[in-house]
């Protein structure tokens, strides 16, 4: 279980060109202040992340696509910074998310956002705190981004998705036949339906802050015309294997996705559909080195969940 850790690291220099250009994007909100900037680097992180505070008690946070910490390290930096920096803008007219300052190519592709203070709800789950409350302002926060960006969903991409993510488990050739014999039986169900929408895209414990209210930060994975459920589906697989305890996991599960629901039919069919959202959200985790004590659990899991479609 990784928790998220913000190390003090120093201070920019006062000839730093990076300062010289974050100060001058903040300028107006910073009211005549020179003096120097404090730095505090956020992780675990798939780049480098780093707090900035200011002498006034502003602070924001910057997120460098050009210094890459995770396995995927090619990829155009510029176009995901320019992505995160689009998506949030987009969310924002509907739900709480850091508000998008700027963007600068020059210096490792970074996008500057405003700095939200309050625990992770993973946090929250480390420390023993009940989560209905924060899973109830996820439900809302998330059926708000789905109703406001409604639109078909292009069921190819979820398919696409899942199938890369089984690629980077690297499965062995029997076990990858038997998963993509339950992908087919999903892609020539009517289960999914065509319903779409714009998805967090990593709708993990760690990517929603709660300080009295929900925040989703991390839009680096929103997508068009995908499936509603994939952000639930993540998020309930993460619950679901958290290490706590199955009966409360399960509690959490039906909560979220009551609380999502505008009925009992659409509870139903949410029900129904979620199964196969979990089961990519495990096999995410599966592929994780620091989850490799649990991979065996996670990949039947995964499995199991999938043959609920002949259930």
């Amino acid at each position: 279980m990784v928790q998220q850790v913000i190390t003090r690291k120093g201070y920019l220099k006062t000839d730093d060109a990076f300062g010289d250009w974050l100060a001058g994007v903040l300028a107006g909100r910073l009211a005549g202040w020179h003096g120097e900037i404090r730095v505090y680097r956020i992780e675990p992180a798939s780049h480098v992340v780093c707090r900035y505070e200011f002498g006034t008690g502003l602070s924001v946070v910057g997120k460098f696509f050009g210094a890459p910490t995770g396995a995927k390290t090619r990829y155009n930096t510029d176009a995901a910074m320019k992505n995160e920096f689009h998506r949030l803008r987009q969310a924002s007219g509907w739900i709480r998310v850091p508000r998008a300052i700027a963007t600068n190519s020059r210096f490792q592709s970074v996008l500057v956002t405003e700095y939200v203070p309050g625990p992770t709800v993973r946090e929250l789950l480390d420390a023993g705190v009940s989560l209905y409350d924060p899973l109830t302002g996820i439900a809302h926060l998330l059926r708000r981004l789905h109703d406001g960006t409604r639109t078909s969903c292009k069921r190819e991409r979820d398919f696409a998705y899942f199938h890369a993510i089984l690629d980077q488990n690297n499965l062995p050739g029997s076990r990858r036949k038997r998963f993509d014999r339950l992908l087919g039986a999903w892609w020539h169900s009517t289960r999914l339906g065509r319903e779409g929408c714009m998805v967090h895209g990593d709708a993990t414990l760690g990517n929603y802050l709660f300080n009295g209210e929900i925040c989703a930060i991390d839009f680096e994975g929103a997508r068009n015309h995908v499936h509603p459920v994939r952000d639930l589906g993540i998020l309930a697989a993460e619950l679901k294997a958290s290490g706590g305890s199955t009966t409360t996991a399960e509690d959490y599960i039906g909560h979220l996705l009551w609380h999502y629901s505008g009925s009992e039919e659409e509870f139903r069919h949410h029900t129904a559909v979620l199964p196969f959202f979990m089961a990519l959200g495990y096999l995410r985790i599966a592929r994780l080195p620091w989850r490799a004590a649990e991979r065996d659990w996670l990949l039947a899991e995964a499995e199991a969940c999938l043959g609920a479609i002949h259930r």
